[in-house]
C-alpha cells in the first residue's frame, strides 16, 4: 500500500504552521517556504512544554491555535520591517525576485526528489525499524505521548524515571502519528522522510540564496550538493539511531540564515528588525530543544560572523569614517554579552561526562583528509562536492573577502572534526568537542551544511567570473551562446540541453562516493530478518499477538538490551522498562532478581501483584550490541515450575507467572 497520502499529511502539518507565521512576518516566496520548517518546529516545541500546563493534550488544535497566536503577534511586528531595497533579497516585499524564487526552489526539488529516493532506499519496508540501540528509547517515546497526550520536555523523561528530555523529535514525530493515523514505525519513518527530503534542502536553499542571491547556477549546484553527502542527513538515520539530531540538524541552515541576516552578512537581506529577530527567536526556540548540541553548532557558526563585524567596525574606526565611532559603541555592548553568553554556554550547556566516553579512531593527518574531502567517519570521497569546496574557499577570500567568514566556519568544523576522530582523551578534547559527546558521527553530520555553502559560492563567483570573460574570449562565448547564426530559437535550445546536460551529469556524479555507500551501509540497520540485532521476525510476530495473549493493563518483564522493550511501541504492551536504561521500582527490581525462586519465596508474589507484572517477555540472550545484561531472575526461564508458556515464535518465547494466582 503506498504511503504516499500520509506522507502528504505530514508535509502539510509540519510546514502550514510556519508558513502562516513566516508570510505573517511578511517574508515572501520561497524564502516564506523555506523558513517555515524551523518555525514550525518552534511551534510544536512550545505547544508541547505549554501543553500540561494548561491542562490540555497535545495535538493539531493547541499547535494550530498557538500557530495563529504567534501569527498575530508577527502581524504586529512586521509593521517595523523596512521596506523599499533595503527590504529585499530575503524578504522581498516590493521587488520580487521571481527568478531566484524558481532557481532556489528548483534546487530543492532536486534535492528532496534524490533524498526521498535514498531514505526509502536505506528505511526499506515501510513498517521497518532502526535495529540500534536508540530506537527503543525513541519508538517507545512516541507511544508514550500517543497514551498520554503529553510531548513535552519536561515530562517525556518519566517514560523512563528521568527528568527534562529534549523532546523536539519526540513532539514532531507524535505530531505526525497523530495527523497520518499512522503506527508508530511508519509515524517515525515518514518523519524522516519528511525531515531529510524537505526540511533539509528548503533550509540548505534559504541559506545558499541569503548569500549568493538568486543566481540559478549557484542555487541548482546548491541543491544537488545537499544531496550528494552521506555525512547528512542520512547518517543520522543509520547511526544511533540519533533521529533527535536529525531534526536539529535540518533546521540548522534556517537559523544559521537569519543569523547572518541579523549581522548584515548577507547581500541586500533585512538586518536588525523586529520581525527578523523574532523569527530566529522562534527557529532557536525550536533548534534547541530538538537538540542542545546542535544549538552549539549554531552558536559555533555564529562566532566567524562576530569576529567579522567586529574586524569591519575596527577598520572602520582606522579610517575615521563618519559615525563609526557610535557604531562601535553601540557594537560594544551586544558583543561583549555575546562572549559572556558563549562562555556561559559552552562551559555548561553540554552532557554528563560519563555520557562521553567516546575516543578518537584515527590518526590526525587521515582526520584532516577525511574532513576537508568531506568523507568523514569512513565515508567514499564526495567526488563532485569535495573539488568545489576547494573552490567555495577560494571564492571566500575574493571580492574584497566579504564572505571570508563563511571559510572561518569551515576552518572551525574541520578543527572540531580533526579533535575528536584524531585526538587523544585529554581535558582539552573534552573542552573542545565534549559538547557533542565527544562523538565523531554528530561532528561529521555537520561538515555538509558548511560544504553546500561553499559549492554555491564557489559556483557563483567562478559563473561570475566566466560572463565577465564573455565577451573578451569568443570560445567562451561560443560556449555559453553558440553559433550566432542559430538564432534567438536555436540559441534558447542551445543553453537548454547544455544546461540540463550539466545538471544531470552533477547529478549522477554526487550520487557516487560517500552518499552511496552510506545508503548502502544505512540498509543494514532497518534490515529484518532473522538474526536482526534489535528485533528479529520471530520476536516481531510474538509481539504483534501480545493485544490476544496479554491482558491491555498488565506489565510485562523482559530484558530491554534484547528488543523486548519495544512490546510498547510495536505489541502495545507496557515493558516494565521502556529504554535500555531505565528507572524501575523496588517491586520490579524484586521480579527481575528473584523471580527464578517465586514458588519458594512469597515476597517476589507479592512484588508480582504489586506491579501487575504477571507476564515474561523473553528473547534470549542476543542483545543489541552484543553484551550480557540478562538479570538473574530471567535466566533459565523453561526450567522455573513457577510459569507457564503460553506462546513462542522459535526462539522468542511469552511466560505466564502461575505461581502467584491471577
Amino acid at each position: 500500500m503506498s504511503v504516499l497520502p500520509q506522507v502528504l499529511i505530514a508535509c502539510a502539518v509540519l510546514i502550514l504552521p510556519g508558513l502562516i507565521i513566516s508570510v505573517a512576518l511578511r517574508f515572501r516566496g520561497f524564502s516564506a517556504l523555506a523558513l517555515a520548517p524551523a518555525l514550525t518546529v518552534g511551534v510544536v516545541v512550545i505547544t508541547s512544554t505549554l501543553a500540561p500546563f494548561l491542562k490540555v493534550r497535545f495535538g493539531l488544535l493547541p499547535v494550530a491555535a498557538v500557530a495563529v497566536a504567534l501569527s498575530l503577534l508577527g502581524l504586529w511586528a512586521a509593521r517595523f520591517r523596512p521596506s523599499g531595497p533595503a527590504a529585499t533579497g530575503l524578504n522581498p516585499l516590493r521587488v520580487p525576485d521571481v527568478r531566484g524564487d524558481l532557481a532556489a526552489l528548483a534546487g530543492a526539488v532536486i534535492a528532496g526528489g534524490l533524498l526521498a529516493v535514498h531514505s526509502v532506499h536505506l528505511i526499506g519496508s515501510p513498517q521497518a525499524i532502526s535495529q540500534t540501540y536508540d530506537a527503543v528509547f525513541h519508538l517507545n517515546s512516541v507511544r508514550f505521548a500517543l497514551d498520554t497526550g503529553q510531548a513535552s520536555s519536561l515530562t517525556l523523561g518519566a517514560m523512563t524515571g528521568g527528568g527534562a528530555y529534549p523532546a523536539g523529535w519526540n513532539a514532531v514525530a507524535t505530531l505526525v502519528a497523530m495527523a497520518t493515523g499512522a503506527s508508530v514505525p511508519l509515524a517515525v519513518n515518514i518523519t524522516s522522510i519528511v525531515l531529510a527530503a524537505v526540511f533539509w534542502p528548503l533550509g540548505c536553499l534559504l541559506l545558499a540564496r541569503s548569500v549568493v542571491g538568486g543566481r540559478p547556477a549557484a542555487l541548482v549546484a546548491a541543491g544537488i550538493a545537499a544531496a550528494s553527502l552521506g555525512a547528512f542527513p542520512l547518517l543520522m538515520m543509520d547511526f544511533g539511531v540519533l533521529y533527535p539530531n536529525l531534526l536539529a540538524i535540518s533546521v540548522l541552515p534556517s537559523s544559521v540564515a537569519l543569523a547572518a541576516a541579523c549581522a548584515g552578512l548577507t547581500p541586500g537581506l533585512v538586518r536588525r528588525d523586529l520581525a527578523s529577530i523574532l523569527a530566529l527567536l522562534l527557529a532557536l526556540t525550536g533548534l534547541i530543544v530538538a537538540h542542545p548540541t546542535t544549538f552549539m553548532a549554531w552558536l559555533t557558526w555564529t562566532l566567524p560572523m562576530v569576529v567579522t563585524l567586529v574586524w569591519r567596525s575596527a577598520a572602520a574606526l582606522r579610517r575615521k569614517q563618519a559615525r563609526a565611532r557610535s557604531y562601535v559603541l553601540r557594537l560594544a555592548l551586544p558583543v561583549a554579552g555575546y562572549a559572556v553568553a558563549f562562555d556561559l554556554l559552552w562551559t555548561n550547556l553540554r552532557p554528563p561526562p560519563e555520557a562521553s566516553f567516546w575516543g578518537p579512531y584515527q590518526s590526525i593527518p587521515k582526520a584532516i583528509g577525511e574532513a576537508v574531502t568531506i568523507s568523514p567517519d569512513g565515508l567514499a570521497l564526495a567526488w563532485l562536492v569535495a573539488p568545489l569546496v576547494f573552490l567555495g574557499l577560494w571564492a571566500c577570500f575574493q571580492d574584497r573577502w566579504q564572505r571570508v567568514w563563511i571559510a572561518g566556519v569551515f576552518a572551525l568544523f574541520t578543527y572540531l572534526f580533526v579533535v575528536v576522530s584524531g585526538f587523544t582523551k585529554s581535558e582539552t578534547r573534552d573542552f573542545l568537542t565534549g559538547v557533542w559527546y565527544n562523538d565523531s558521527y554528530r561532528i561529521a553530520a555537520l561538515l555538509p551544511l558548511v560544504a553546500v555553502l561553499l559549492v554555491a559560492v564557489g559556483v557563483d563567483w567562478a559563473g561570475r567570473r566566466i560572463l565577465a570573460m564573455r565577451g573578451r574570449s569568443k570560445a567562451i562565448e561560443l560556449a555559453l551562446d553558440g553559433s550566432p547564426r542559430w538564432g534567438r530559437a536555436g540559441t534558447a535550445a542551445y543553453r537548454s540541453v547544455g544546461i540540463a546536460a550539466i545538471v544531470l551529469a552533477a547529478i549522477a556524479l554526487g550520487q557516487q562516493g560517500g552518499l552511496e555507500l552510506e545508503v548502502e551501509q544505512g540498509s543494514r540497520n532497518y534490515r529484518l530478518a532473522a538474526d536482526s540485532p534489535l528485533v528479529s521476525t520471530d520476536e516481531l510476530q510474538l509481539m504483534k499477538r501480545l493485544p490476544q495473549t496479554v491482558p491491555e493493563n498488565a506489565l510485562l518483564i523482559d530484558n530491554p538490551y534484547t528488543g523486548a522493550a519495544l512490546s510498547y511501541a510495536l505489541g502495545e504492551r507496557k515493558s516494565a522498562q521502556l529504554h535500555v536504561m531505565s528507572y524501575v521500582s523496588p517491586d520490579v527490581q524484586r521480579i527481575y532478581d528473584s523471580i527464578g525462586n517465586v514458588t519458594t519465596d512469597a515476597s517476589v508474589c507479592q512484588a508480582v501483584r504489586a506491579a501487575n507484572a504477571y507476564y515474561i517477555l523473553d528473547f534470549g540472550p542476543v542483545e543489541v550490541h552484543g553484551g550480557d545484561h540478562t538479570p538473574a531472575g530471567l535466566r533459565n526461564l523453561a526450567a522455573n515450575p513457577g510459569v507457564q508458556l503460553i506462546d513462542s515464535q522459535g526462539e522468542a518465547k511469552l511466560y505466564k507467572v502461575t505461581a502467584c494466582g491471577n
